[in-house]
C-alpha cells in the first residue's frame, strides 16, 4: 500500500493485491482487513478523530454565537462562513496537494483547521469568531482533497468501494461519538470548552497522520505533470459523478440537516429529544450498510448500486410528508437511512475509475467543489422553498438535483467494467 502510485484506472486487480497484506482474494476483503492496514487504519482513526471534535462543537456553536448578543441571522453567518471558504478553497485543493502532497495536505489542514478554532475559542468579538471559523474551511478544503486523493491513490480499484465505505463509517461513529459530550461540556465548563476540544482533536488527528501516512518518494511521483482544472475532460462519465455527488451533499445538508429536523418539530410535533432519537436511528441504520454497500459496489459494479438507489432516494424524498406521524417518522427515517447508505458509497469509487495518476489530483478538487457546492445551496434552497411553498413541495424539490444525475448515470456505461488497459483513463 505504501508503495502505491497509479490510481485505479491504469492498473489492473492483480497488479496491487499483493500490496495489501494478509489477504489473497480481493473478495475476501472485510473490514476487518481494511483496518490491518495501516495506512487505511491511519485515515480512518485521524479522521474519526476529528469529527468527534466536530460532533462536539456542532451542537454549541450556535449558542457559543449568541452569547455575543447577535441575532439569528448572523448565527446563520457564522454557520456559512466555514462552507463558503471551503468551497472558495476547493479549486486551488489540487495545486496544494501538487506542492504540498498528500501527507503534508492532510497535515497542514488539520492543523490549520485546529489553529483557527483555537482563535475562535478567544474571538473578543463576534465579527473575529465569524473570520476565524471561516479561515478554518480552507483548512478542512486542503485536508478532506489530501485525504481523499490518498486513499483513491494507494487503494485498487476493486477495492476502493469498501475502503470507502469502512471511511466514511468513521465520519458518522465520530460525530455520533462527540455529539453527547458537547452538552456536557458547555455545561461543566462553558460553550468556548467545546471550541477547544475540537483544536485538540485537529492537532491529534494531524499527529497521527505526520506519523502514519506515507510520503510520495521520489521514484513514486507521477511521470506526466499533474494537471490542472483547465485540462480536465468533462466528458459524460466524469460530469455525472460530479453531479451525483453534488446531488447527494445537496440532500444530506438540504433534507438530513434542515428539512428533517424542522419537519418532525413543526408537523410531526416532536422535541428536539424526540428529533435526535430519530436521527440516530438513521445514522445507525445508514453505518449498518455502509460495509455491505461498498462490497457491493466493488462486485457487481458502480452503476448497478447507484442507480437504483439514486432512483429510490428520489422517490423518498416526495413521499417524506407521509411520515407526519411520530411512528412514520421514527421509521421513515430508519428507511432513510438504508436507502443513504448505499447512495453515498459508488460516487469516489467511480471517480477512482475515471482518473489516472496525473488527473486525479484535480479530479478531487472538482469533486470537492461540486460536493461542498451542493452543501451550501442545499440548506438555502429547502429553506426559502419550506417557507413559500411548504415542506411537499421543498421535499420535491430537493429530489431535483438526484433525478437530474440519475438521468445522467443512466447514460454512462458501468465504470468499473470499463477499467482501461492502456493507462488511459476514460473520463479524463
Amino acid at each position: 500500500m505504501a508503495g502505491a502510485h497509479a490510481s485505479a484506472g491504469r492498473s489492473g486487480p492483480g497488479d496491487r493485491a499483493r500490496r495489501l497484506p494478509g489477504v489473497s482474494d480481493p473478495g475476501e476483503l472485510g473490514y476487518r482487513d481494511i483496518l490491518r492496514i495501516p495506512e487505511i487504519r491511519a485515515a480512518v482513526v485521524g479522521t474519526f478523530v476529528i469529527m468527534m471534535g466536530f460532533g462536539i462543537v456542532s451542537p454549541i456553536l450556535p449558542l457559543y454565537a449568541r452569547s455575543f448578543g447577535v441575532s439569528l441571522d448572523a448565527v446563520g453567518v457564522l454557520i456559512a462562513a466555514f462552507s463558503v471558504t471551503r468551497l472558495a478553497t476547493d479549486p486551488f485543493a489540487g495545486v496544494i496537494i501538487d506542492r504540498l502532497g498528500e501527507r503534508g495536505a492532510a497535515v497542514v489542514g488539520a492543523v490549520v483547521v485546529g489553529a483557527t478554532t483555537a482563535l475562535a475559542a478567544v474571538a473578543p468579538t463576534f465579527p473575529l469568531l465569524v473570520v476565524f471559523r471561516g479561515a478554518g474551511g480552507a483548512g478542512s478544503a486542503v485536508f478532506f482533497a489530501g485525504l481523499l486523493s490518498f486513499l483513491l491513490r494507494a487503494v485498487p480499484g476493486d477495492r476502493v468501494g469498501r475502503v470507502m465505505s469502512v471511511w466514511y463509517a468513521s465520519f458518522n461513529v465520530g460525530i455520533i461519538a462527540g455529539e453527547p459530550f458537547g452538552g456536557v461540556l458547555a455545561h461543566w465548563l462553558g460553550p468556548a470548552s467545546t471550541l477547544w476540544v475540537y483544536a485538540g482533536a485537529c492537532f491529534v488527528a494531524a499527529v497521527v497522520f505526520s506519523w502514519t501516512i506515507p510520503a510520495v518518494r521520489r521514484g513514486e511521483r507521477p511521470k506526466a505533470r499533474p494537471a490542472g482544472l483547465r485540462h480536465l475532460r468533462f466528458d459524460r462519465p466524469f460530469v455525472a459523478v460530479l453531479l451525483a455527488n453534488g446531488a447527494y451533499a445537496w440532500m444530506i445538508a438540504g433534507v438530513y440537516s434542515t428539512l428533517i429536523p424542522l419537519f418532525g418539530h413543526e408537523i410531526v410535533r416532536l422535541s428536539p429529544v424526540g428529533i435526535g432519537i430519530g436521527l440516530a436511528i438513521a445514522s445507525a441504520t445508514e453505518f449498518a450498510v455502509l460495509f455491505p454497500a461498498g462490497a457491493a459496489t466493488d462486485r457487481i459494479g458502480r452503476r448497478a448500486v447507484i442507480v437504483p438507489s439514486y432512483a429510490i432516494l428520489a422517490a423518498s424524498l416526495v413521499l417524506w410528508p407521509l411520515a407526519s406521524t411520530p411512528a412514520r417518522y421514527m421509521v421513515g427515517l430508519g428507511i432513510f437511512g438504508l436507502i443513504t447508505g448505499y447512495s453515498g458509497v459508488p460516487q469516489a469509487a467511480m471517480l477512482s475509475d475515471l482518473t489516472t495518476e496525473a488527473t486525479q489530483r484535480s479530479a478531487v478538487a472538482a469533486f470537492r467543489f461540486v460536493g461542498d457546492l451542493g452543501f451550501v445551496l442545499g440548506p438555502l434552497v429547502a429553506g426559502f422553498s419550506a417557507d413559500r411553498l411548504g415542506y411537499g413541495p421543498a421535499f420535491a424539490l430537493s429530489a431535483v438535483p438526484v433525478v437530474v444525475a440519475l438521468v445522467l448515470l443512466l447514460s454512462i456505461p458501468e465504470t468499473l467494467r470499463a477499467l482501461p488497459k492502456t493507462g488511459e483513463a476514460p473520463g479524463l
